[in-house]
C-alpha cells in the first residue's frame, strides 16, 4: 500500500508564477505537481482598460441599452462595486469611454494635433480630417449612445459639450490667425462660422450615419467651408 510520507511546496517564477508541490511516498516515488497562481488583482490603468473595452464591446454587439454595470462587470471580470467607485452613472462611463477611444486612436487632443498646413484650404482640410478621425475612433454606435443620453439629460452633458465647443473654437482661431498672417484674409471668423465644420460633420456621422470619405471632406472644404471662411460667396 502506497501512502504519503512527506510533502513540500514552494513558489517558482518563470514565464508564469506557479505553485510547485513535491510529494514523497513510501515506495520512494516522488510526485511533482504544478499549479498556476491565481492572477493578481488588476488595478489602475489595466483595470480601467478592461472595463472600457468591455463596455465598448457590449455597445457594439448588443446596443447601448444592454450596457448595464452588471453586464460590464461580468465581461470585464470585475465587480459592480469596482465600477461604481469609478463611474457614478452610465453617463460617466460613456464620457470616459469617448475619451479613451479617441485619445488611444489619435494620440492626443484634437487641438494638440493640429499643425499649420501652409494655406487656408489646407488648414481647413486638416481640421475636418482630425475631427473625422475622432468620429472614426469613437464609432457611430457609441456616439449615438452619447446623443441619446444628451437628449435625456442635457445638464449632465453641458460642461462636457461646452469644453468640446471651446476646444473647437480655439482650433479655428488658430486657422484664422494663420490665414491672416499669410495675407489670405483680413476679417475675423464669427462664432457661428467656427462651429460650422464640426456641426456639419456631426450631422453626417450621428444623424445621417453616412460613411465620410476623403473625397467628401475635400468637397466639404471646397464647396462649403472655403467660400465661407474666405468670404468668396
Amino acid at each position: 500500500m502506497m501512502y504519503l510520507i512527506s510533502g513540500m511546496k514552494y513558489t517558482r517564477f518563470s514565464n508564469k508564477v506557479q505553485h510547485v508541490s513535491y510529494m514523497l511516498y513510501n515506495d520512494c516515488s516522488i510526485f511533482r505537481e504544478e499549479k498556476p497562481l491565481k492572477s493578481e488583482r488588476r488595478r489602475g490603468e489595466e483595470l480601467e482598460k478592461a472595463i472600457l473595452d468591455a463596455a465598448y464591446e457590449i455597445i457594439e454587439t448588443s446596443g447601448y441599452e444592454e450596457m448595464t454595470f452588471q453586464r460590464v462587470a461580468r465581461q470585464a471580470q470585475t465587480s459592480r462595486t469596482v465600477i461604481y467607485r469609478r463611474y457614478e452613472t452610465p453617463v460617466d462611463l460613456l464620457h470616459a469611454l469617448v475619451l479613451y477611444r479617441s485619445t488611444r486612436a489619435m494620440g492626443g487632443r484634437m487641438i494638440d494635433l493640429f499643425r499649420d498646413q501652409g494655406s487656408l484650404r489646407a488648414d481647413l482640410l486638416e481640421v475636418v480630417g482630425i475631427y473625422q478621425r475622432f468620429f472614426d475612433a469613437v464609432g457611430q454606435k457609441l456616439m449615438s449612445a452619447v446623443m441619446t443620453e444628451f437628449s435625456r439629460n442635457y445638464e449632465r452633458f453641458r460642461d462636457w459639450f461646452e469644453r468640446a465647443l471651446d476646444s473647437n473654437v480655439r482650433m479655428m482661431k488658430i486657422v484664422e490667425a494663420n490665414a491672416k498672417r499669410r495675407g489670405e484674409i483680413t476679417h475675423d471668423f464669427t462664432e457661428m462660422q467656427m462651429r460650422l465644420p464640426f456641426d456639419l460633420l456631426r450631422i453626417e456621422n450621428v444623424i445621417r450615419h453616412e460613411r465620410v470619405t476623403a473625397a467628401y471632406l475635400t468637397r466639404l472644404v471646397d464647396e462649403v467651408l472655403l467660400p465661407v471662411f474666405s468670404k468668396k460667396y
